[in-house]
């Protein structure tokens, strides 16, 4: 039986008003100053959040999370995602979730975060999707659940999540939440494959998981698999294949 790598906490949501920068690392004990271009891009969110802008309220409050333009400071962090998700803004709700998870800003509750993050994946949110997956398939807060966790990591991996995407492979290809179905786990590995933003290491991960399936696979499947993927990348719609009875979705915190 094959041992999955364990399901990974994904990042708290950059909304696209603001861009991080790759930077190189900084040496040890030695502070990063916040580039111009950072402070001015905090300076413009703060701004439109204390104008009543619930977007902007939810980047002033990932930006003081990470520093970025700013000091880090939590309970800045905290207020302003707080701020953001009482308007209703499914970033902020995420991020507020991934706080109480995480006890970032306030004192860790994963009844809270379970809430916040759920009032996200119902706007659509595929990264909360993803994160409802993760908190049922560990049981953070919640009886482990793979059924319910299978279900959301379906549902954010239909909107091209690939961390959903992955977990939902893994899920698939051990028989967690659905019977075990090595040509649809090799159908979404294929399509996590396709996202450019992987690093060296998860390319080779996944390369790994595909040939772990093929070495347990027909040609026949292999070749069904590899056509509903082109099927799913043309079109989710006309992606033909299912995840188990009833069509429930696979199970499955955006950053």
């Amino acid at each position: 039986m094959k041992s999955p790598r364990p399901f990974s906490l994904t990042a708290l949501l950059l909304l696209s008003a603001v861009q991080l920068r790759a930077q190189e690392a900084p040496a040890l004990d030695t502070p990063t100053p916040p580039s111009h271009e950072d402070i001015r891009a905090f300076k413009d969110a703060l701004r439109q959040a204390q104008g009543g802008d619930p977007e902007a309220m939810g980047n002033v409050g990932l930006m003081y999370e990470k520093g970025m333009g700013c000091a880090p400071d939590p309970a800045q962090a905290f207020h302003w995602l707080q701020r953001g998700a009482k308007k209703g803004d499914a970033a902020s709700e995420n991020n507020l979730g991934y706080l109480f998870l995480k006890g970032l800003g306030v004192r860790e509750d994963d009844a809270q975060a379970l809430a916040w993050i759920q009032k996200a994946a119902d706007q659509g949110l595929a990264s909360a999707q993803g994160n409802l997956g993760l908190i049922y398939g560990r049981g953070l807060g919640v009886r482990k659940d793979y059924d319910q966790s299978l279900l959301w990591f379906k549902k954010a991996a239909e909107q091209g999540d690939s961390d959903a995407q992955v977990n939902l492979a893994q899920m698939l290809s051990l028989g967690e939440g659905a019977p075990q179905d090595y040509v649809e786990s090799y159908k979404w590995f294929t399509i996590a494959l396709r996202d450019h933003s992987l690093t060296d290491a998860q390319v080779v991960d996944l390369r790994d998981d595909i040939e772990w399936l093929e070495k347990r696979m027909t040609g026949a499947q292999v070749n069904e698999a590899k056509k509903r993927a082109a099927e799913w990348e043309n079109g989710p719609a006309s992606s033909g294949g299912s995840t188990g009875p009833s069509g429930q979705a696979t199970p499955t915190p955006q950053d």
